[in-house]
C-alpha cells in the first residue's frame, strides 16, 4: 500500500544523494579506472524527525503500521535550503497541510492544499530523457542545484538556460522514469519521491516516558 507521508512530523536534518550510478571501478593493468554507468541507480535518503504531542506521536505511530516494513511505499518529501523563488521574490512555501491546533482528531487528518501550477512542461519529454523545456508561471528562475518532481519521482537540475528568447530548458538527473507530456506540473515547491524503507525497523523508537519530544533516524530508498 501507500501511506500519506505524516505532515504533523518536524524537520530536523534530511539527506538525498543518488546511488548505484555506476559499476564498482576496475583497474587495467596500466592503473587505469574504467567506470561504467548503470541504469539502476536510484535515490536514497536519510533524515532526522521529531514528534511534539500525541497527535505527532500517534501519528507517525500509525505511519509505521500503514508502511509495513520494507513492503508499503510512500512520497517522501525533498525539503532543502536555497529553493526557488517566486515572482514576489518570496521563497515559495514547503508546508501544504494545515493542521487544527490544540484538537486531537481521531485520524490526524489536516487541510491538504492543491499543489501550485508555478512550474509546468512546454513540450511533452519521452522515457529516460534528461532534459524538459518548462514554462515558468509564477517563478523567477531555476538554479542549478535545486530539486523538482513530476509526479512521484525527484530530479535535481544540472543546468538551465534559453533554448529560445523566452524559452527555458533544464537538464536533470536521474533520466525520467517515464514519458511527460505537454502541460504536466513540475513540482518545486514540495518536490516528492516514492521511497520505501530500507529496513523492516526504521523509524522504531524506545516508548520512554521521560521522552518529551521523541526523535527519529529514518533511511529510505526509492521504490522503483
Amino acid at each position: 500500500m501507500e501511506a500519506t507521508f505524516p505532515h504533523l512530523a518536524g524537520w530536523r536534518t534530511v539527506r538525498f544523494w543518488p546511488e548505484g550510478m555506476a559499476l564498482t571501478p576496475q583497474k587495467s593493468l596500466s592503473g587505469t579506472d574504467t567506470i561504467i554507468p548503470t541504469m539502476r541507480g536510484r535515490w536514497k535518503a536519510t533524515a532526522e524527525l521529531v514528534f511534539h504531542g500525541e497527535g505527532g506521536y500517534l501519528q507517525w505511530q500509525a505511519f509505521l503500521a500503514q508502511m509495513e516494513g520494507m513492503l508499503g511505499t510512500t512520497l517522501v518529501p525533498c525539503f532543502t535550503r536555497h529553493r526557488p523563488r517566486d515572482r514576489q521574490g518570496r521563497v515559495v512555501s514547503f508546508a501544504r497541510t494545515a493542521g487544527l491546533a490544540d484538537a486531537q482528531i481521531v485520524e490526524h487528518f489536516g487541510f491538504d492544499a492543491a499543489p501550485l501550477r508555478q512550474v509546468v512542461t512546454a513540450a511533452a519529454s519521452p522515457l529516460r530523457s534528461t532534459e524538459l523545456d518548462v514554462d515558468l508561471l509564477n517563478i523567477i528562475d531555476l538554479r542549478p542545484g535545486q530539486y523538482f518532481s513530476v509526479g512521484e519521482r525527484l530530479h535535481q537540475i544540472q543546468n538551465h538556460w534559453e533554448s529560445a528568447p523566452g524559452a527555458h530548458r533544464i537538464r536533470f538527473h536521474p533520466p525520467l522514469r517515464e514519458a511527460v507530456a505537454k502541460g504536466a506540473l513540475v513540482e518545486v515547491a514540495r518536490p516528492v519521491c516514492k521511497m520505501r524503507f530500507t529496513t523492516e525497523t526504521e523509524g522504531q523508537f524506545p516508548q520512554d516516558h521521560a521522552e518529551f519530544a521523541p526523535k527519529v533516524t529514518v533511511n529510505f530508498t526509492e521504490a522503483l
